[in-house]
């Protein structure tokens, strides 16, 4: 076995530890990423779990069933929903981590496997969440795999490549509907790059691709149909609360923010609410407005919703533009601080400085790399997927959700990508370093 083999799994390994040392030292955290206590994202998806166990789907809002399922299987396994969910997303870091450095070799060549590795492997943001009853690390593993089959199809135009990728955006939308708009973008890509290279059937194979995901998605469709009367992903549709509150992304200060939350969760009427926000903070209109939302009706027609968002924009039109356009792209990317809730106010603001520079440089090293290869005919498949995934994941989470974890899915790319990018910066250092070393003839 070769040495750079040997690292590897090394890196698969400590990808599978760091995930179940985060298990115990999240296990007792009453809640999740954000505080939620008993309301939390993981007590829903655990819930779920339960119902499928018994044989039922009542669901909740707007959860999809892929996590609920994988936690009913885990449970089953391991006795426990949190520990067995924690056990299997860290098998499958660890075998993410290899394809990420098979992924990287086949591409960029053999040096950059093992960095690939390392920054898949080692990066906490991905062992935070794969300890977790959340979707965002699975989500990532189905992003990675989707990738790097485009880019295999891109290298042999197989039929059953473009239909194994139509699988993968279907499973992704298991765990989170929005994904399904991969199925548009992918077949895009599989014309685009078929069309580079004056390939014969990509229109056929990209069509495959869409198909196939109407056809994983289709069962559960159905089922609601069946069960509801109407064609439906999940209970309540979250896209007009999901808009709404995006446009409160950083509009108050710490303070202000932290009253309203904890009148949002006071238990209380609606107008009780509003009317004890409409005395916070220095603007007490937009904590009013802002309550209003919150404790207001969960779905909204789109016509209303659009209304509602552009009236909340223009209550402070220069911050909510220079949040959304400066701020929230920067933050999304490189605010991951995996650390429970109790313990983040006790970093201190160099390590969490230092934790979302490391993250940002990872991002513009692998951007680096992609934008560079993109003129190379064997790699233009892979880099263009990638730029898609993050151009994506960034649209839609400045749209509908400010909120770093969100873009946690694409960082096994970005590892990739990054790792290249590292391998290739050494050797080129290291080719001219050999050139100074030998003596002129």
């Amino acid at each position: 076995m070769s040495r750079r083999n040997v690292l590897v799994g090394v890196f698969a390994l400590l990808g599978l530890a760091q995930t179940l040392g985060y298990y115990l030292y999240l296990r007792d955290d009453p809640g999740n990423y954000n505080g939620a206590g008993a309301q939390g994202d993981q007590v829903a998806y655990i819930d779920l779990a339960q119902q499928i166990l018994h044989g039922t789907w009542q669901g909740a809002v707007h959860y999809m069933p892929g996590l609920p399922a994988v936690i009913a299987v885990s449970q089953l396994v391991f006795g426990d929903p949190r520990l067995g969910v924690a056990t299997v997303q860290g098998l499958v870091y660890a075998a993410a981590v290899v394809f990420a450095a098979a992924l990287a070799t086949r591409a960029f060549g053999q040096d950059s496997g093992p960095w690939a590795a390392g920054l898949v492997g080692l990066n906490p943001a991905l062992g935070y969440y794969a300890a977790q009853a959340l979707t965002e690390f699975l989500s990532a593993a189905v992003l990675l795999a989707l990738v790097g089959v485009v880019f295999a199809w891109s290298g042999s135009r197989r039929a059953g490549l473009a239909a194994l990728a139509g699988a993968l955006i279907g499973a992704g939308a298991y765990l989170r509907a929005e994904y399904l708009g991969l199925a548009i973008i992918f077949g895009l890509i599989l014309l685009w790059v078929g069309g580079r290279a004056s390939a014969t059937g990509a229109l056929a194979h990209a069509a495959t691709l869409v198909a196939v995901t109407a056809l994983v998605v289709a069962p559960w469709v159905i089922r609601y149909a069946v069960v509801t009367g109407t064609p439906a992903l999940y209970n309540e549709s979250p896209f007009s609360n999901l808009v709404l509150m995006g446009t409160w992304f950083r509009v108050f200060d710490e303070q202000t923010f932290s009253q309203l939350q904890q009148i949002e969760s006071t238990p209380g009427t609606r107008e009780q609410a509003i009317e004890r926000a409409a005395t916070v903070g220095p603007r007490p209109d937009l904590s009013q407005r802002y309550m209003e939302q919150a404790r207001g009706p969960y779905e909204r027609p789109l016509a209303e919703t659009l209304s509602l968002a552009w009236g909340n924009v223009q209550l402070n039109l220069r911050q909510y533009a220079f949040n959304h356009v400066a701020l929230a792209p920067l933050l999304i990317w490189a605010g991951h601080t995996p650390l429970r809730q109790a313990d983040a106010p006790r970093l201190p603001s160099s390590g969490r400085y230092a934790i979302w520079g490391a993250e940002l440089l990872l991002l513009l090293l692998a951007l680096w790399q992609a934008i560079r290869t993109l003129s190379d005919p064997d790699t233009f498949g892979l880099s263009v997927s990638f730029l898609s995934v993050v151009l994506f994941l960034t649209v839609v989470h400045i749209i509908i959700a400010v909120d770093e974890r969100f873009t946690t899915p694409a960082l096994p790319l970005v590892g990739v990508f990054a790792g290249a990018r590292l391998a290739s910066l050494i050797r080129a250092r290291t080719d001219v370093a050999v050139g100074y070393a030998q003596p002129a003839h």
